[in-house]
């Protein structure tokens, strides 16, 4: 089997169980209360790729400190289903003119986004 080079231009993630604490005490993700089936997961040390488990998605810190918070609601799922992809396919400028629409048919158009 071959062996695959680090993904450029990012590399591995060097997020940890620490880092995403901090998140929590900073109100930017939920804690994790039932660890039976926890809110979030940090990666893996080893994952060449993300590889989240059935269910969950990928998320950038970045993200969260700019102010995205989780669950995402009904419009950026319908969205990402729309599109046929993933949450972390969308750049935060996509996520950004997404909440802008939002923000246009709710605030202006006193209309659900859809």
């Amino acid at each position: 089997m071959a062996q695959l080079a680090d993904p450029a231009p990012w590399g591995r993630s060097t997020v940890d169980a620490a880092v995403l604490e901090s998140l929590v005490a900073e109100g930017l993700l939920l804690p994790n209360i039932d660890l039976s089936r926890p809110v979030w997961i940090a990666p893996m040390s080893e994952e060449r790729e993300p590889k989240p488990p059935s269910g969950y998605v990928v998320s950038l810190v970045r993200l969260h400190k700019r102010g995205f918070g989780v669950p995402a609601g009904r419009f950026v799922r319908a969205l990402c289903d729309h599109c046929g992809v993933e949450l972390h396919n969308f750049s935060p400028n996509s996520i950004s003119q997404a909440a802008v629409f939002v923000a246009v048919c709710e605030g202006y158009l006193g209309v659900e986004a859809h």
